[in-house]
């Protein structure tokens, strides 16, 4: 995992250098989260988490409408779930932390006040940390731990999250750009399944975010 850790990094780095005319950008904001969990064919989902998203994107001009937009994020996803009423209610949380590269193709409008994107690609995730933690309203201690990322039965999760990124936005022309997110995961996350034991995560991102040089491309 550390190989592909590295190599996902130097594929992101190598874009920096890929054009004159690139554009570096940065943005935050909020990560609205969900995994599905199938078990005996049975598929379930808890309640969304909401969580925080960072990162920096490099926009690489392919064509005047269409740019390769490599990203490296850190994202939280997870879920919530509740169990009872009244005195005897139990809640379990999920925080999962991850490293995010989304490899984003756009297509921009360009227009005069700015320009409208939308595009797609595949993300690749690594998880670096983790938290379970369940609360009860009976006066129990809390309980929690930590997430164990890996592909023995003694963890928790696989460390890798490959997905489907879809994003659409608009960045004004000083530079100023409001984006959403979708992303969908694509790998079965449980580390040793059996039968049809399935968790694959989803989120919705919603960012705000600067491009550096006013949102412009650089004239050659």
């Amino acid at each position: 995992m550390k190989k592909m850790i590295i190599f996902s990094l130097a594929l992101f780095a190598a874009s920096i250098s890929f054009s004159q005319n690139i554009r570096i950008g940065f943005n935050a904001g909020i990560a609205m989260a969900n995994y599905k969990v199938t078990a005996d064919n049975v598929s379930i989902k808890g309640d969304t988490k909401t969580g925080i998203t960072l990162g920096m994107v490099v926009d690489v001009p392919v064509s005047d409408h269409v740019s390769f937009q490599p990203a490296l994020n850190y994202v939280q996803k997870g879920l919530k779930n509740t169990d009872g009423t009244g005195t005897s209610m139990i809640k379990d949380e999920s925080t999962v932390n991850l490293l995010e590269i989304p490899l984003n193709l756009l297509f921009n409008s360009r227009g005069k006040s700015g320009n409208f994107f939308v595009g797609a690609g595949p993300s690749i995730a690594f998880g670096i940390s983790g938290k379970n933690k369940t609360t009860y309203s009976d006066g129990t201690p809390e309980e929690s731990s930590k997430l164990k990322f890996g592909n023995t039965d003694q963890d928790d999760l696989k460390g890798l999250d490959l997905g489907a990124n879809f994003l659409s936005g608009y960045c004004f022309k000083g530079g100023f750009q409001v984006s959403v997110n979708y992303n969908l995961g694509l790998n079965n996350l449980v580390p040793k399944p059996v039968d049809s034991e399935k968790v694959k995560s989803h989120y919705i991102g919603i960012k705000l975010g600067f491009m550096l040089n006013g949102g412009k491309e650089k004239k050659k």
